[in-house]
């Protein structure tokens, strides 16, 4: 019931986003933008920005979910999509042409067409369970159905570094890893037909609360005597990693009594080299300008500010982003200049 009114809820709002865009304004452009699954706090973040858009300057946004950032940058950087998320670690593998994208001969080639507009936490990689289970730490999670992230995606690779720097356990042999997308693993999880529900969430976060109308949840964390361990350190170290802490009380149905230590981790909306700079430019400009919607659609938006925005990006800026950047005063580094403002 949850899932499915959740899912409604969003989807006529990014259909209202979507359907209104430009239509009694003059400039009526087309861009065509990718998030993660519906209840990802990318997809919050972008309905908002399409809503923005289509208000300041009449921009009509083909929005699409559920496909992994590690696709996306591809898709962006051949030119199939204007605005997506993109994540500094991913970033890093398709620039070096390591991970997902080994086999891929033209990967660095292709992360010179990605250019960046923001960044901003995507949230904390969180290891749920029903608290009725009884699972009360990752140890527990042998032999259980567990959804670490959908194939392929970026998420399933740091998943897998956590659940093996806490309990050396290895996805196909110690736990059956379930494959689907986010929006699929979430339904799964409330039909408790998955043991272990991996989800990115930013705290607070509203997936969670509304979680908690459905009973009591327990999450997994990383304790203290695993956090040196060289797994735990290969994952947090990758560029764009954090430890964050979730404290009691955070959600109504929330049942841990101390803290947990999670794994945060950044992302950021980009664009490619081909978007124009009067679009990268307003795009960025209205996002900043109309900072107050952000934080009305979701909270954690808040810190969604070009003093921010910067954090820890791996990617040039876009011409566009890096002339509103200049205009507001804020320093840029010399490896975010766009080639095109050199």
């Amino acid at each position: 019931m949850f899932k499915h009114h959740f899912k409604t809820g969003t989807l006529a709002l990014a259909l209202a986003a979507l359907t209104l865009g430009g239509s009694a304004q003059a400039q009526n452009k087309s861009l065509r933008m990718a998030s993660l699954g519906q209840s990802s706090p990318t997809t919050v973040f972008s309905i908002a920005v399409t809503q923005v858009l289509k208000d300041e300057h009449g921009y009509s946004t083909q929005l699409s979910t559920g496909s992994p950032a590690t696709r996306q940058a591809v898709e962006a950087a051949n030119q199939q999509l204007d605005l997506f998320v993109s994540a500094v670690s991913v970033n890093g593998f398709l620039r070096d042409g390591t991970r997902m994208y080994e086999k891929m001969p033209n990967a660095p080639e292709l992360f010179t067409n990605l250019r960046g507009i923001l960044n901003y936490p995507f949230g904390a990689y969180h290891a749920i369970v029903w608290d009725d289970s009884g699972i009360t730490s990752l140890d527990e999670i042998k032999d259980k159905k567990v959804f670490i992230g959908p194939p392929s995606g970026a998420a399933r690779a740091t998943i897998g570094q956590i659940i093996t720097g806490v309990t050396g356990y290895e996805a196909g042999t110690d736990f059956e890893a379930i494959s689907v997308d986010w929006s699929s693993a979430e339904q799964a999880f409330q039909d408790r037909q998955i043991d272990v529900y991996f989800t990115a969430a930013p705290i607070p976060s509203a997936e969670l609360q509304q979680l908690s109308a459905l009973g009591k949840f327990r999450v997994l964390g990383i304790p203290d005597d695993k956090v040196e361990s060289e797994a735990i350190q290969k994952a947090f170290n990758i560029p764009g990693r954090e430890f964050t802490m979730l404290e009691p009380g955070s959600y109504s149905g929330l049942a841990n009594e101390d803290p947990v230590r999670l794994v945060n981790t950044i992302v950021g909306l980009s664009t490619n080299k081909w978007l124009s700079e009067e679009d990268g430019y307003n795009i960025t400009k209205a996002i900043f300008e109309n900072h107050d919607d952000l934080v009305a659609a979701a909270a954690w938006m808040q810190v969604i500010t070009p003093e921010n925005a910067l954090s820890q990006m791996n990617a040039p800026l876009h011409v566009g982003a890096y002339k509103y950047y200049k205009e507001v005063g804020i320093e840029i580094p010399e490896d975010l200049i766009p080639p095109e403002a050199k």
